[in-house]
């Protein structure tokens, strides 16, 4: 396909994807790299805390139950539930251009499943017995501290989960943000996907990098020497 074919061809692709994938992407997309951003940026300035007092975090307001569960919670819930349903109607998704690799779609698919799996299980874990009242929010950092920190046989195998279960995330992420992107007909030029794709790959390393800093200072237990 030629330049001027691509760029013909993207904005059609967009204005002819059904909304549910259009709602599978936004979903995804809006608040899913800012909240890991954040997180991963709070988690790695707790995790180099001088004294273990300092993990001691403090109780949610209201405002921030009421944003975490628009922004993040419901719009990531009805991303997980779009994707389950693609995946179990055997639904083929619209075309993507010529030169963009298929590799990129199916890597994303393994990684959203790898992904799902481990924000339910970060989601049972914390969120989900401080909502039930079964936990207080201010121990979490504790909580956190206590399980990746142990190990088994001398192995610190949740600590090596965490970072499987980051890796598959952030990288399902950075795909979904230049997807997004590229199905919305904005990366109509080869060009413009390129740079795109190389500034959402940076991102995912980045994100990566913070949150594999936080999980393996936790994970050494140095805040309980």
């Amino acid at each position: 396909m030629t330049e001027d074919g691509a760029a013909s061809n993207t904005p059609q692709l967009a204005h002819e994807r059904p909304a549910v994938e259009r709602w599978l992407s936004w979903s995804g997309l809006v608040p899913l790299p800012a909240f890991l951003l954040l997180h991963l940026c709070r988690e790695l300035q707790l995790a180099f805390a001088s004294d273990v007092s300092d993990v001691l975090r403090t109780a949610p307001g209201a405002l921030t139950r009421v944003s975490s569960w628009l922004l993040v919670w419901l719009p990531l819930s009805v991303h997980g539930a779009l994707g389950v349903y693609l995946v179990v109607s055997g639904r083929r998704l619209a075309a993507l251009p010529a030169d963009v690799p298929r590799l990129a779609r199916l890597v994303s698919r393994w990684t959203s499943v790898v992904a799902l799996l481990f924000v339910v299980y970060h989601a049972r874990s914390y969120a989900l017995p401080v909502w039930l009242a079964e936990a207080d929010p201010r121990d979490a950092g504790f909580r956190l501290l206590a399980e990746l920190s142990s190990t088994w046989f001398g192995v610190p195998v949740l600590g090596g989960v965490y970072l499987l279960g980051l890796l598959a995330t952030v990288t399902h992420a950075a795909l979904a943000l230049h997807r997004a992107l590229l199905t919305e007909g904005l990366l109509a030029t080869a060009a413009r996907r390129q740079a795109s794709a190389r500034t959402c790959a940076a991102f995912g390393v980045v994100l990566f990098a913070f949150g594999a800093a936080a999980v393996i200072r936790v994970a050494s237990g140095l805040l309980l020497r």
